[in-house]
Formats: structure tokens, C-alpha cells, sequence
């Protein structure tokens, strides 16, 4: 790749700043978290990882899930994809050994590894990825299609290169292509009846054993081509959404890592000798999104109201031990596109809310529907936080549970106008933004400015300067039309035994709370 095609994947200084404030040393990799020095001893190449995850094991055809984020630890397993995220976070080839822009920014073409072959014992080719992407961006069943609206056509240029033409500029597309919605299935298997729980991909693990809404078992496969990827033989991923039992699944030994939330931090360091706190700069960021096509969050005075009736510093404190940094638009602190000073502050003011509601037509307030996933209480605690605060200003909220997996697809239909979630980071803000403001994950209309400016950003030809303006005026569109209820920005933290290495080395870590289990090994004891 040339330098401009690699520009994305350039670690930012002010996030290496970021990491060293949350527990790291420097910008090295290792010194992103609580550093896997302290695991010390031999690889086991028998060895067993056994994992809990706050999303229960999901059906694993990567191109219909109810969420691509929610499948990623598992599917990530046994599927492959063009490109990959490693720590930093940076874009590294994966299935594709490299990738060339065209000079129009229109179309890129990706060239193959040779020797790669499918579970099912077929060989990789460009007809293969062809088909798996087709199916991705343009089966009417796909439920990924959001990530690929860029693109317009593939074609088979040789055995080993696949073109992908867009339909706009797209600096974003090798990146959109490195989670599991960009998963390349074996050609064979794409119309398998039984792809949900049988996955047939050329990624270093095959499914031993899958029980829907609780356990999936991974077993190492002895013919994957990457003879580095899988140093643990075995992996069990157990569902433990209440974030009290995964820590105490942890100090028993019943699971050796676990995803943690910004509130546990204290907990899991008084577990004290034999286990490690893994903490990544801050990327991701709680939200309440507003979907203004539903009434009256339609009306941009309503959702700058509710912006001001949020004490931020309270919830970050009282929720957060301080973990979970303040912010007014949608990308965190130190992230490129990040505006120092946005056009509106937002800073906790209940009379000026009530003022604007007013202005709003909404003087004696109103009542609405706040969803939130069920069994999420780090979600839950938000939703109470946020309805109280509310409260204050004569908005009603009634908090609706719904099954934390189905959630994202319920909001997306557009039955309610607002929704406790996170806006999950990608590697690059370019992709964040492009990701977060797209259906389902925001089903309204946005601002000509917001997509223009974003438009600007996507051409891989545009220089570091002008990328970063762009990015910043799409902040501040953000920022003014009040697009979401910002909250606050938090990193990824991840507790584990002593006896676990390679979890600093997540690339998906640095940006999302994401498992990228590939490379973390299990110690001999």
C-alpha cells in the first residue's frame, strides 16, 4: 500500500496520551493496558481459554445477525476477512495481502493469499470473496448491508484479485471490511440451511459445540493457513451479562478473562495478586440515541433541551469512579475530528432546558418510551440516571427492557424514539462516524452539512489537514443539532488471570469493547 492508503490506520498521538492516562506507559502496544508482562511462563499448546462475555452466544451466518458487533467474538473465529484490525489500532491484510486504490478513489482492488482453504477443504479464490461480499452488501436477508453501502460491484479481475468498485469515495471500505460483516464464506456453503450454527470459513477455529443464548466451544483447526493464529487449542465463551458474576466467574477460575465496565475498575483491582487489569484509551461513548423521525425528538430545540438536563460529571462519577470522560459531541477526547471548543457547550443547565422546550412548544413537558437492553445493568443504571434527570425538566421517560441481542433491531423499526446504547468506535473516526450515522444505528435524517462533510472525508486522495477539518465540522453539526444525548466517553477494560497473555495485543480492544480472541494464549501454570 501506498502512504495515503495507510493514512487511516496511523495511530494518533493524542490517543497514545490517552492510553498512558488510562494505565499505559507509552505508545508501545503493550503498554495500552495493565501490560501481559506480568504473564510469565511458556505457551500451552493444549491450553484451554475459557471466557465470559456480556452477549450470550448468537447464530453465526456473519451476513444476518441481529448485531455484527454482538456476533464478532465468535464468528471472528472461524471466518476470515479481506483485512484485519491489529493493536495500535492499525489495518493489516488479513485473506487480502495488499490493496490499491484506483486513481479515482472508485474502486479498489485486493490481492489474494494463495494457498488459503475453507474448512470444508475448498481453496480461497476471488470468485469465493465475490460471492461471500455480494451476499453481505446485497441479499435482501442480509442484515449488514449498512456497513457496504458503498459499494456498487465486484468483479473477478484474476484468481487472486477481487475489484470492488463504490459508488462514492471510499477510504472507509478496507476497514468496513475488517469486521465479521465483511466474513468470507466457503462458496459451497452460502446457501446451507444450517450456516447459523454449522459456519463453514477458513479462519483458525471450528465450532465444537454451540447452545444458543449460552456457550460456544472453539476448537483449534490443525489445517487454518496462519500457523500463528489460535495459540490456545480450546476456546469456551460463556454468557455472563451481569457484570457482578463475570468478576466472581474470574476470582473462582470458572473463566480466565472477561469483559469489564469503567464501575469495576476498583473491584477488579482489589482482587489483588493473579489477576490483571486491562485498560485501552477511551473510544467508545455512552448514549442515549434519538431517532428524529419519531415526535418530538424531530425537533432539533427538544434534543438540545434534553443535552442540557444531563448532569454528565454526576453520572461519570456516581457510575463511572471517573472512568467515563464527559462529552458533548460524538467522537472522545484526543480522537481526530474532535472539536476543543463545539458550537454549543451543553453544560448542565436545567433552565435553559425547560427554556428550550418551551420555545419548543413542550412548556409542561412530555412523556416517552426509553429503551434499553434487558440483563445490561451498566445500560440500566444509565437509563435510571438519564429518566431522573429528566424528570427535573417534565420529561417522563418509561424505561422498556428489551432482550439485550433483539434491542438494536427493535430501535431500528423505529417504534421508539430513544435508546440507552453505546456508539461502538472503529479503528479510524472516519469510520466511527460513517458506521454510527448510518441505519439501523441511526434510523433518521441527518443534516446536509453532517453528510457533506463526511462525504469530503472519504476520499483516500485528501490530505491529513483537510480530513481532520472535515471530520471536526461533521462533529459539529453533531455537536449543534444535538443528534444524540452525549453523555460520556469510556475505554475498554478487561480483567484476566495472570496466566493469560496477548489480551494487550487485541486490536479491536483499542477502539470497542470488541474480543479479539485469536491471539491470546494460555500459560502453563
Amino acid at each position: 500500500m501506498n502512504t495515503k492508503q495507510r493514512r487511516f490506520g496511523v495511530v494518533l498521538a493524542a490517543l497514545a496520551l490517552l492510553a498512558s492516562a488510562c494505565g499505559g506507559g507509552s505508545s508501545d502496544t503493550e503498554d495500552a493496558g495493565s501490560s501481559d508482562s506480568a504473564a510469565t511462563g511458556t505457551v500451552d499448546p493444549n491450553g484451554v481459554l475459557n471466557v465470559g462475555y456480556v452477549i450470550p452466544a448468537l447464530p453465526l451466518d456473519p451476513h444476518k445477525p441481529t448485531s455484527d458487533n454482538a456476533q464478532f467474538p465468535y464468528a471472528s473465529l472461524v471466518y476470515d476477512r479481506l483485512t484485519q484490525i491489529a493493536a495500535g489500532p492499525k489495518l493489516e491484510p488479513m485473506l487480502a495481502e495488499s490493496w490499491d486504490f484506483a486513481e479515482d478513489g472508485l474502486s479498489v482492488d485486493f490481492h489474494l493469499r494463495d494457498g488459503v482453504t475453507f474448512s470444508d477443504g475448498t481453496a480461497l479464490d476471488a470468485n469465493a470473496v465475490k460471492l461471500s461480499l455480494e451476499r453481505a452488501a446485497f441479499d435482501p436477508e442480509s442484515t449488514v448491508t449498512g456497513r457496504f453501502t458503498m459499494i456498487d460491484s465486484i468483479e473477478v479481475v484474476d484468481d487472486l484479485t477481487v475489484r470492488i468498485n463504490t459508488n462514492r469515495k471510499a477510504a472507509d471500505l478496507p476497514y468496513a471490511l475488517a469486521g465479521t460483516a465483511g466474513s468470507i464464506i466457503a462458496p459451497d456453503a452460502l446457501d446451507n440451511s444450517d450456516l447459523d450454527v454449522n459456519p463453514v470459513g477458513s479462519g483458525p477455529y471450528k465450532v465444537t459445540e454451540l447452545k444458543l443464548g449460552e456457550k460456544a466451544t472453539f476448537e483449534r483447526r490443525d489445517d487454518a493457513w496462519d500457523p500463528e493464529d489460535a495459540p490456545a487449542k480450546t476456546i469456551n465463551i460463556l454468557a455472563l451479562s451481569d457484570d457482578n458474576a463475570r468478576v466472581s466467574a474470574l476470582r473462582s477460575g470458572q473463566v480466565d478473562l472477561i469483559l469489564a465496565y469503567n464501575n469495576q475498575a476498583s473491584q477488579i483491582e482489589a482482587l489483588g495478586d493473579g489477576f490483571e487489569l486491562h485498560t485501552f484509551p477511551p473510544s467508545q461513548t455512552w448514549n442515549v440515541f434519538l431517532n428524529n423521525n419519531v415526535s418530538p425528538f424531530d425537533n432539533v430545540q427538544v434534543r438540545q433541551a434534553l443535552n442540557y438536563a444531563i448532569d454528565r460529571d454526576g453520572i461519570n462519577k456516581s457510575l463511572f469512579d471517573g472512568y467515563c470522560e464527559p462529552i458533548t459531541q460524538p467522537l472522545a477526547p484526543g480522537t481526530q475530528g474532535y472539536v476543543e471548543t463545539p458550537p454549543v457547550d451543553y453544560s448542565y443547565d436545567p433552565d435553559k432546558a425547560r427554556e428550550l422546550l418551551a420555545e419548543a412548544g413542550y412548556s409542561d413537558g412530555f412523556s416517552t418510551k426509553l429503551l434499553v437492553g434487558r440483563d445490561l445493568p451498566s445500560h440500566q443504571a444509565i437509563a435510571t440516571a438519564v429518566q431522573a434527570q429528566l424528570k427535573e425538566i417534565g420529561v417522563d421517560l418509561e424505561i422498556v427492557q428489551e432482550d439485550a441481542a433483539q434491542a438494536p433491531a427493535v430501535y431500528a423499526q423505529g417504534t421508539y424514539g430513544a435508546y440507552v446504547q453505546t456508539r461502538v468506535a472503529s479503528a479510524t473516526p472516519l469510520a466511527t462516524l460513517s458506521s454510527n450515522f448510518t441505519p439501523p444505528r441511526y434510523p433518521g435524517p441527518l443534516p446536509q452539512e453532517f453528510s457533506d462533510s463526511l462525504t469530503t472525508a472519504f476520499d483516500p486522495n485528501l490530505g491529513e489537514a483537510d480530513v481532520t477539518a472535515a471530520l471536526e465540522k461533521v462533529s459539529s453539526v453533531a455537536n449543534e443539532d444535538a443528534l444524540d444525548i452525549f453523555i460520556c466517553a469510556y475505554p475498554t477494560m478487561m480483567a484476566s488471570s495472570d496466566h493469560i497473555t496477548g489480551v494487550d495485543d487485541m486490536g479491536t480492544a483499542f477502539y470497542s469493547g470488541l474480543l479479539d480472541l485469536r491471539q491470546v494464549s494460555v500459560l502453563t501454570k
